[in-house]
């Protein structure tokens, strides 16, 4: 038994010990998690509900796990906790990361990059990628996708045991990672397709009549085709991204 902890008594000092393996492991889920994780949630609830969950799930006996007998070998089994946390909280993140990149890649086709709106996150997004974000966290949470994210959470202590570290060496985050950008690409292909089509007719159109201020024409035209291709298609897109979750995070 660790001296530190053994002052506390064998019982209170192994719940102890397990609480903060708990803690270590599900900090960057909570701060990572989409919707709850979200800049505007104050700091203090993500706080309360990660000292919450962790208190009632150490409680329920899957982190067992036999302690250590010096302090620097559980100083190192936490470390490992909180990395591997930290790879499940950005496996978790990809999916609204996701949304941000095509909202951010739909503003430059639409000609609308320029005006950001609030930061939701770290920095101001453009108008687009914070509707596209928020539409997305409320069908997250009309899915019951944080339950869903708890109850996986837990079944990984089966197959990812308290200092297992053979699991972070694999490249399933950069793979998440790769397929998250590469499907932003694909949600905002539209409106790239509609920006290329949008500029060949503004070259042949500016070819034909040079005298022509064609820019004060186009914008006007691209902006508004943009606004209603994304009213259009707003609901579809959800739709494919919500379907496209299970394949983004790999260990839900």
């Amino acid at each position: 038994m660790i001296p530190l902890l053994d002052l506390l008594g064998p019982d209170l000092s192994y719940w102890v010990a397990q609480f903060m393996l708990t803690v270590a492991r599900l900090s960057f889920v909570i701060i990572l998690m989409p919707g709850i994780g979200e800049q505007m949630i104050p700091a203090q609830v993500r706080v309360y509900l990660l000292l919450g969950l962790s208190a009632a799930i150490s409680g329920l006996g899957i982190t067992d796990y036999t302690l250590p007998e010096s302090l620097t070998d559980l100083g190192i089994v936490i470390v490992m906790e909180l990395l591997l946390g930290l790879f499940l909280g950005i496996g978790l993140r990809v999916v609204i990361w996701s949304l941000n990149i095509a909202g951010s890649i739909i503003a430059q086709s639409m000609g609308l990059a320029q005006p950001l709106g609030v930061a939701l996150e770290n920095e101001a997004q453009t108008a687009t990628a914070n509707l596209l974000s928020m539409a997305g966290a409320a069908v997250l949470f009309s899915m019951n996708f944080h339950v869903e994210v708890i109850s996986s959470w837990i079944g990984l202590y089966e197959t990812i045991p308290i200092g297992g570290s053979s699991w972070i060496a694999q490249a399933f985050l950069f793979d998440s990672i790769y397929a998250a950008f590469a499907f932003a690409v694909l949600l905002a292909w539209p409106f790239v397709a509609m920006n290329l089509l949008y500029n060949v007719c503004l070259g042949f159109i500016n070819k034909a009549m040079p005298q022509m201020m064609v820019a004060f024409v186009g914008a006007p035209f691209l902006v508004g085709a943009g606004m209603f291709l994304l009213a259009v298609s707003i609901g579809a897109m959800l739709m494919v991204w919500q379907d496209q979750i299970a394949q983004l995070i790999v260990w839900l």
